[in-house]
């Protein structure tokens, strides 16, 4: 199925005060501001191999449009929350004003809806036709504008055998290793002195850039799939559950004044690989055949996403001058995927 590239176009526009978290930048923004979403633009996208239903009895489709989901997209806000797992997340209430309050993080009910709550929420599925499919993040997708860096969005899935993972995304990583940690997550409800943030009120969110979980195809779509970086694996015709959240998060530093009536583009696009047999048990011999070869096999001198193969039609063949060729079990249309393939060397 082909994907039109459709993107999140969030206008952001802000108001924000600074606090100090040990002496270093924390943005929180005022009691009000009206980031909105605007138009039909935010879609989630799946390549070929792939199908989005809302519902396990709903059709599938290859794009999912977000405001369809939303109550009343004309009083949708994308509000400033915070959350350091994509779980619980909290948001700064002012009350009556810093002058006669001091200022308190709650908890954001989840059960509400997105109009309310503030932020995009919403579950679907992914699912696999006649082929399991490896699924990772697409190097179609990004997050760019001027108000980028202070956007989340998290991927949650649980996989056939009921394994969860939920990964937070931004522009930039921050996982305390090759790349520093900026963003303070709330992790508690309370009162505090204005321009003093308690440091136990907050930790490092870790954070990751799509490239984290694109397949090893991130520089290019002929690479070979990765299995460390991929999102999930789906066996042939079954689903999984997705759930995805974006949300503006008040916790990082470049959540200030400076995005106010700014904006950004999020596109995410799911991309998939065959789950592959796996590779043939093949000797490579001095005379250039090879043992273990069947008809069943194809072959190649190469092993990209361009390679073309030859089937093999005699499993006694040489392959004279040759110091290596590559093999594998054959497709069966409609049946099975390829193999992995070996590498056989003759000498």
């Amino acid at each position: 199925m082909k994907t039109n590239k459709k993107k999140y176009l969030i206008i952001i526009i802000v108001l924000c005060l600074a606090f100090v978290v040990t002496g270093a930048s924390y943005a929180w923004f005022a009691d009000r501001s009206n980031p909105s979403i605007e138009g039909n633009d935010m879609q989630v996208a799946a390549a070929d191999g792939l199908i989005i239903i809302l519902d396990p009895d709903s059709a599938g489709q290859s794009l999912v449009n977000i405001n369809a989901l939303i109550n009343d997209v004309d009083e949708f806000e994308l509000k400033q929350v915070s959350s350091a797992d994509a779980n619980t997340f909290y948001t700064i209430d002012f009350g009556n004003g810093i002058t006669l309050s001091n200022p308190e993080f709650v908890l954001v009910d989840t059960t509400q809806d997105m109009v309310t709550k503030g932020y995009v929420d919403f579950d679907f599925f992914l699912a696999t036709e006649e082929y399991p499919k490896h699924v990772y993040i697409h190097n179609d997708s990004y997050i760019t504008g001027p108000g980028a860096d202070a956007i989340r969005m998290s991927i949650s899935v649980t996989d056939t055998e009921s394994n969860s993972e939920t990964i937070i995304f931004g522009t930039e990583a921050e996982n305390g290793i090759t790349n520093d940690y900026t963003t303070k997550a709330v992790i508690t409800t309370g009162t505090f002195t204005y321009g003093n943030i308690p440091s136990n009120y907050v930790t490092n969110q870790l954070v990751r850039t799509f490239d984290y979980k694109d397949g090893g195809k991130w520089l290019n779509n002929d690479n070979p799939i990765d299995l460390n970086k991929t999102l999930v694996d789906i066996p042939a015709h079954s689903l999984v559950p997705v759930n995805i959240k974006i949300w503006l998060e008040g916790g990082d530093d470049d959540c200030d004044n400076t995005i106010a009536s700014t904006y950004v583009d999020v596109l995410l696009k799911f991309g998939s690989a065959d789950i592959l047999l796996s590779a043939p048990s093949l000797t490579g011999n001095a005379n250039y055949t090879i043992t273990g070869l069947t008809t069943d096999m194809e072959w190649a001198t190469s092993n990209t996403t361009g390679t073309v193969w030859t089937a093999v039609t005699n499993p006694n063949m040489t392959f004279t001058g040759m110091n290596s060729v590559y093999v594998r079990k054959a497709e069966v249309v409609g049946i099975s995927p390829a193999s992995y393939a070996t590498e056989v060397r003759f000498n």
